[in-house]
């Protein structure tokens, strides 16, 4: 049984896969100033370089979209499938237990900065490619994991890898949680700003107290796919229109437009502002890569789980032709930028049995319905 297969390959690949995984964390792969040949700094490029030399180690042919994005694939042809993985990181902080970038192993868990988000999910995605290699599985398209070094900074870099080169026809982002995901939430951030006995008065009365869901503030809304809207963040500001707060919107489908139109109306005689605005990504459930990524993800685990959409925000959202899957499981809590972040070494494992049966039974399709 293939599953058998790739459990048993990956227990040889085992000290290999844990060796590159150290490899990764220790570059301080934070975005800096552009250079020559390294768009987003230094030690971004340092992680790019990385990822190329273990994809010529294990044979694959590579290629680099000008150091945004580079890649690695398995077999020939024009049409492929995707894997969109990132290894940039966010700051340290402080309050680490053990060092952000030593890549220590304790209690069978890899602690380090990235080793959650997302460097641990990138070697998921990249041994499960390279045991299907070697398991000697033909690729009826290719199979193609894509390393970006500008996620956690706006993904410019899958914005240039995509004006530069063609779209995969199915894949997945290993950014977010198990198990399919066909959806991904909007993103406002509003700004409400005034005199300041008019704004203090406003915020007595509806930030105060909030309630999260936006109906005290004539905004409430939901659908289908997102459910509810959830208001939350708000902060304090000082700007040149006077004092005011900040916060974001975290929406399912809607129109935004008519939303600031009715928070103009609730905060009369007070500046309403869209600062910034992320529409959804909304995919359909019922394509081909959706519906073969949830029977893998049930096989694979043995249990028979629904689709779900999510809150956060991955490469999917640049792409129309991935969607988000793993590495987090149901019930587990997000601990990606924090201190002392870790991966589970029995989940990192999970995850790859999980990615390698996925790409095994895209490889078995036929005809992709989007």
């Amino acid at each position: 049984m293939m599953i058998d297969e790739i459990r048993a390959e990956l227990e040889r690949l085992y000290p290999q896969l844990i060796a590159d995984y150290k490899s990764l964390i220790q570059i301080p792969s934070k975005k800096a100033k552009a250079e020559p040949n390294a768009p987003y700094g230094p030690a971004c490029k340092q992680v790019l370089d990385k990822a190329l030399e273990l994809c010529e180690r294990e044979g694959l042919s590579t290629g680099n979209a000008d150091y945004h994005m580079v890649y690695g694939q398995y077999g020939v042809g024009e049409d492929y499938v995707g894997m969109f993985c990132h290894l940039d990181v966010v700051e340290e902080g402080v309050g680490w237990q053990y060092p952000p970038y030593a890549a220590q192993i304790v209690d069978n868990r890899m602690y380090g900065r990235g080793a959650l988000d997302s460097k641990g999910p990138s070697m998921a995605a990249f041994y499960a490619l390279l045991i299907l290699k070697n398991l000697g599985v033909v690729p009826k398209r290719p199979i193609r994991i894509i390393f970006g070094a500008d996620e956690e900074s706006g993904m410019s870099d899958i914005e240039y890898y995509l004006e530069h080169v063609k779209a995969p026809v199915m894949g997945f982002v290993p950014d977010n949680k198990f198990p399919a995901i066909y959806g991904e939430r909007g993103r406002a951030i509003v700004e409400i700003t005034g005199p300041a006995d008019v704004f203090t008065e406003f915020y007595n009365k509806y930030l105060l107290n909030l309630d999260g869901t936006g109906k005290s503030l004539g905004v409430s809304c939901k659908d289908e796919h997102f459910g509810q809207m959830v208001v939350r963040g708000v902060r304090l500001v000082n700007t040149a229109e006077g004092i005011g707060a900040r916060f974001s919107l975290s929406t399912p489908v809607c129109d935004i437009d008519a939303l600031i139109e009715q928070l103009k109306q609730t905060a009369k005689k007070l500046n309403v502002k869209l600062v910034h605005f992320d529409k959804w990504a909304l995919k359909n459930p019922l394509s081909t890569n959706a519906i073969v990524l949830q029977a893998a993800y049930d096989e694979v685990m043995q249990t028979k789980t629904k689709m779900t959409t999510t809150t956060g925000m991955t490469y999917a959202h640049k792409c129309e032709t991935v969607i988000p899957f793993g590495p987090s499981f149901p019930g587990q809590n997000g601990i990606a930028h924090l201190p002392n972040e870790w991966f589970d070494l029995a989940d990192l494992k999970k995850c790859i049995e999980i990615y390698a049966y996925a790409l095994y039974k895209l490889n078995e399709v036929e005809t992709i319905v989007p």
